[in-house]
């Protein structure tokens, strides 16, 4: 009996105390109130590098040199841009060649000397120097350069900022008849590095 009794006023107490609960909840008041922020971003900047003929208009891809019937000792010089497009300083800038010899047509006079009929020679006779604002940075046979990497700039290349390079390409002088009605694909390739 005594256990019943306890049950009930433990009961009352409960309903007593939820009961407080709300009533307090009834008194504090049911304001609220929300603040947000709405739009928020985040861009990045650009990173961005291009090159030019002329110092003007650059591009993304362009052109740098066509030669044709090139001969024994010559000697061609071309030059191009190098310019920071973008918003982000560039550090460092290099240059990779990729060369595909081309067998244009075997003549007669290179019939005999030829032992690669499938196949050109000439990026092996030609002698390439480059140089970046005025220093030379490399030379050798096209070739040879053919995908090393070759280092143009160094340092702090800010936005808007441009620097020369001047490329000399010379048909080497000794060169024999293997590499005659040959021609050469030159690809360049600019990376720049934040």
């Amino acid at each position: 009996m005594k256990e019943l009794e306890h049950r009930k006023v433990l009961g009352v107490l409960i309903i007593l105390a939820v009961l407080a609960v709300f009533s307090l909840a009834h008194v504090r008041g049911n304001f609220s109130d929300v603040a947000t922020s709405e739009g928020n971003k985040v861009s990045s900047a650009e990173f961005d590098v291009r090159i030019s003929k002329d110092g003007k208009r650059f591009y993304d891809s362009t052109k740098i040199f066509s030669i044709d019937d090139m001969k024994p000792g010559e000697t061609k010089e071309f030059t191009f841009y190098v310019k920071n497009y973008g918003e982000i300083e560039i550090s460092n800038v290099s240059l990779f060649l990729k060369v595909k010899d081309i067998e244009d047509e075997i003549s007669p006079a290179e019939k005999p000397h030829d032992m690669t009929e499938d196949v050109g020679e000439l990026s092996s006779c030609l002698v390439l120097r480059i140089y970046s604002n005025g220093t030379k940075v490399t030379e050798g046979r096209l070739s040879e350069l053919a995908g090393k990497k070759i280092s143009l700039f160094s340092g702090t290349l800010k936005s808007g900022e441009k620097f020369l390079v001047r490329l000399h390409l010379t048909f080497d002088k000794n060169a024999g008849n293997e590499c005659m009605t040959d021609s050469v694909e030159v690809y360049i390739k600019i990376v720049a590095v934040q």
